[in-house]
């Protein structure tokens, strides 16, 4: 196990951060701006008294959830147990600070997906796959909200009454919503509404504005991963698929779940909080 110090960063270890953290569409404008909005982003990293910040991990608000997206570990570290004291941590202040749970991405048969059962989540909903559509050009100015997160409505037909392609992941709320969050380049939505790939239109028609507004390139959507007519519509409109194999979101409630524990994981999560 690496032990360290866990502890929230800031503007001051960018240089750092940067060094550790190979993600696509993360420069230096994005990580000034995700540093800073602490109710939206919650970067936090290892320190140790040899290595310096070795490992890095990072999540965001989604809903009423802590999105676990992304852990780096400095190559001296590499399988110390530093992504999992991080991941520990950031469940415990995810709790204090009054999240409904933490949820991840979990592709299965991969190393991510030990780490989701070690955390105790739970896989939830379908196998998807990720994709990501280019925001359409045009449409009428809106006025973004500052946060990086909230809520999309969309107008639908006969909601209550059509099925839909994938529904709300994140559970809860009319079934004519989705939350989003602001994941550096995409727009990130937590369902697909409508009741085929068709009415893609419909959801790029109501994104679009809120995306360009944020300055997002792309929407993120989750579609089946059986879907092959689905696949093929999308790639019509230059859709890429984002994950490599189909994912399921991994979940941890905790007015329901399970909680573990691992040395000093309490008292690091206070120090970052």
């Amino acid at each position: 196990m690496k032990s360290g110090r866990v502890r929230r960063l800031t503007s001051a270890d960018s240089d750092e951060i940067l060094r550790i953290v190979d993600l696509e569409g993360l420069d230096a404008v994005t990580l000034a701006r995700e540093l800073a909005a602490e109710d939206d982003y919650c970067w936090v990293g290892l320190d140790t008294p040899a290595d310096g910040l070795c490992a890095v991990h990072r999540s965001m608000r989604w809903g009423d959830y802590l999105l676990l997206k992304g852990v780096f570990v400095d190559v001296p570290a590499r399988g110390s147990g530093a992504a999992l004291e991080l991941a520990f941590a950031l469940r415990d202040i995810a709790r204090r600070r009054g999240y409904a749970g933490v949820v991840a991405w979990v592709e299965p048969h991969k190393p991510e997906a030990g780490l989701a059962r070690m955390m105790r989540l739970q896989v939830t909903g379908p196998l998807i796959h990720r994709f990501e559509v280019p925001v359409p050009d045009g449409g009428p100015p809106v006025v973004a909200p500052s946060a990086g997160h909230g809520t999309l409505a969309l107008d639908l037909p006969d909601p209550e009454r059509s099925a839909r392609l994938v529904d709300d992941l994140l559970n809860g709320g009319s079934p004519m919503v989705v939350r989003w969050v602001l994941d550096r380049h995409r727009l990130v939505l937590s369902g697909f509404p409508p009741r085929s790939v068709a009415d893609l239109h419909v959801v790029t028609s109501a994104a679009g504005p809120l995306a360009r507004a944020k300055g997002a390139l792309f929407l993120e959507l989750p579609l089946p991963a059986a879907d092959i007519t689905a696949a093929l519509s999308l790639a019509k409109v230059k859709a890429r698929r984002i994950s490599r194999t189909p994912v399921r979101l991994g979940r941890l409630d905790f007015s329901t779940g399970h909680v573990g524990t691992i040395r000093d994981g309490r008292q690091n999560a206070n120090d970052a909080a």
